[in-house]
């Protein structure tokens, strides 16, 4: 079904701008001579922090939708 792949592709997105997210905060706290572009190390980790949010309430958005979906298919059976 092509909703379904779209419902997967969506998710796909969100977990790997989760994954980025959290490679780069993790690049900045343990390798602090790799981040000498950034001045404002702490303004680029909140960014990072608020892009890990961001994608988890996606995520989260999405298996709700999928649920009310599959609810909203059985009640029609």
């Amino acid at each position: 079904m092509v909703a379904n792949l779209i419902m997967n592709a969506l998710l796909a997105e969100a977990n790997a701008k989760e994954t980025k997210a959290l490679a780069n905060l993790q690049n900045y706290m343990s390798n602090s001579a790799g981040i000498g572009e950034h001045p404002d190390v702490v303004g680029e980790c909140m960014k990072l922090v608020k892009d890990i949010a961001e994608a988890k309430e996606i995520k989260e958005t999405i298996k709700k939708l999928i649920e009310e979906s599959n609810n909203n298919q059985n009640q029609q059976k």
